[in-house]
């Protein structure tokens, strides 16, 4: 996470900067770039659109849900990218989906399909029973080679009688099949048959064959049928022919598919056949404008840090409207942890005052009732917001802003969050001490979809016995020190932000005190002092009032950024 800047009347050169671009409002979140695209061989989904695509007949559907905050999924985006182009070969059959769990428009899809870690893998047979949608099949490898075997399991096994064009066959040929017989089974409509052995490799040159629609693909099963057509068993593994049974020249380089293919792709190219189209070069990777956000993280990196109200905001709505109403139901342990979060944030309010009567009506809420769906969790905070005035003013990172697409935004906002909030709570002194940091804790274990910072985060808690915390101060310190823990695992990973690399903080230009000028090692008493001073609320950075009305350079403005 990288700190927060102060910025003199930054919402009124924000808004100069609006009006020379001609825009009317800020970027909205949801118009950041999709992780994948068609480029790709990926088909990113959004909203309820999904299941009309898994019902679609003859093909199998791998679908990747995915949440773009998270590190893993990120990371991973790069390895299953790689692996939807090499697989576009298989589109006659595969089509490859994407659904982004961080997206609002994606809450009830991903809810109604259990998603509760990502990435998850799964993949959805021709016909898709959409009453039911556990008919899916998680893959639980993340290794692009062990996946392609599983595709080539369930692809060989899927029902291919509604396919439009030639289908494939993966059955072995039967002792007394003719090759008439073999060329009608493809209505004719191919100019030659490939016969492969083994059965294995058989299936997969079927797949891999599919880009080229004049030959049709058999297997045999047992290298003595090779015989039936005039060939010599004992040599044979494969067979080119023709529709006069004439065997075809071919040489393959090795004993796999791939070799196979090559060989067979030779000898068409040079009879004048063509293979389907292949997608075009991938589009240029995606690099912020030069616009607002681009102003932003330059004014941000550049400048001396503070807290702002934006960054607060967008983590709390992104928990309300997306990241707990995604969970199917609440209740038990889970239903006790939300009624804590949601108590730290009404009492260390950071929204406006109707955002603490919405939470305050979401508490008393909660105490009514002893479980609740994620379905109606969200429900219950719609219908509090439309009786009240505009609560979540703007939809805009600001402090916690990344670079590039994707990078930093909420987990960084959640990370300041919490941080404020033990500071706050060790002035109020309302709470136990640890009660902060336990809260953190339940939302990372219930309601915190990425996997690897979950599992990470709750090891780490119980590793540094988090519910020990003996006082307010330790627990501002235990935060800082979890918060280091993991920047240092996650130094130089390729999921980071280029611009705001996983360092220690406080770095030493910030907070020079910080550092033991014997050893340079922290000094935690410094380091506490550091952190109530740059998370205390006089740093808070957004009233667009009260910062105007100090630089008196600005017009007041009733909302904030």
């Amino acid at each position: 996470m990288v700190w927060l800047f102060r910025v003199l009347c930054l919402p009124c050169v924000i808004l100069i900067l609006l009006i020379q671009e001609g825009h009317s409002q800020k970027r909205c979140l949801d118009e950041e770039p999709p992780l994948y695209s068609k480029a790709d061989n990926v088909h990113v989904v959004v909203g309820a659109s999904l299941e009309k695509m898994l019902v679609e007949p003859a093909v199998g559907k791998l679908v990747q849900f995915l949440n773009s905050y998270c590190g893993n999924c990120r990371r991973f985006a790069k390895t299953f990218r790689k692996m939807a182009v090499d697989l576009q070969k298989w589109n006659r059959v595969l089509r490859i989906y994407a659904v982004d769990c961080a997206r609002l428009e994606n809450v009830e899809l991903c809810r109604d399909f259990r998603i509760t870690l990502t990435p998850t893998i799964r993949y959805y047979p021709s016909k898709f029973q959409r009453i039911c949608h556990g008919t899916g099949t998680d893959i639980e490898t993340k290794i692009p080679s062990e996946i392609v075997d599983q595709l080539i399991e369930s692809l060989s096994g899927n029902d291919y009688s509604e396919s439009k064009g030639v289908k494939p066959i993966f059955d072995p040929i039967e002792p007394d099949n003719k090759l008439n017989d073999i060329f009608a089974q493809f209505d004719n409509k191919v100019s030659y048959i490939f016969l492969v052995h083994p059965v294995d490799i058989g299936i997969e040159t079927i797949l891999n064959m599919l880009p080229y629609p004049d030959v049709g693909v058999r297997i045999i099963k047992d290298a003595e049928m090779f015989a039936n057509f005039g060939l010599k068993p004992c040599k044979q593994m494969v067979a080119l022919l023709n529709k006069s049974g004439k065997a075809q020249l071919i040489k393959p380089a090795g004993g796999s598919s791939s070799a196979y293919v090559e060989s067979v792709a030779g000898l068409l190219h040079q009879n004048g056949h063509t293979s389907m189209p292949t997608l075009p070069p991938a589009e240029p990777e995606y690099n912020l404008s030069e616009g607002l956000d681009a102003f932003i993280v330059d004014y941000v990196q550049n400048s001396t840090k503070v807290l702002f109200q934006a960054d607060l905001e967008q983590a709390i709505y992104q928990l309300l409207h997306v990241e707990i109403p995604k969970t199917a139901f609440i209740s038990g342990f889970k239903f006790k942890a939300l009624r804590h979060i949601i108590r730290l944030f009404r009492r260390f309010n950071v929204l406006n005052r109707d955002g603490r009567r919405m939470l305050n009506s979401l508490v008393n809420h909660l105490f009514e009732v002893t479980e609740i769906t994620g379905e109606e969790f969200r429900n219950v905070v719609d219908d509090l917001q439309t009786r009240l005035d505009p609560i979540f003013a703007e939809q805009q990172y600001v402090g916690c802003l990344g670079s590039t697409p994707h990078t930093r935004r909420f987990s960084c906002s959640l990370w300041t969050l919490f941080h404020y909030i033990t500071v706050l709570a060790a002035q109020m002194k309302v709470y136990p001490p640890s009660s902060v940091t336990i809260g953190l804790y339940g939302l990372a274990k219930f309601f915190y979809d990425c996997k690897d910072s979950s599992m990470y985060f709750i090891k780490l808690a119980k590793r540094r016995d988090i519910a020990k915390v003996k006082s307010h101060d330790e627990e501002i310190l235990w935060l800082w020190e979890a918060h280091n823990e993991v920047n240092e695992k996650l130094a130089g990973d390729a999921s980071g932000d280029p611009r705001f690399p996983k360092v220690q903080f406080p770095e030493r230009k910030h907070c020079p005190d910080c550092y033991n000028t014997d050893s340079g090692e922290f000094d935690r008493d410094e380091v506490l002092k550091y952190l109530k001073r740059v998370y205390d609320l006089s740093y808070l950075s957004g009233d667009e009032e009260r910062h105007s009305r100090k630089a008196n350079n600005c017009k007041p403005k009733k909302k904030h950024i």
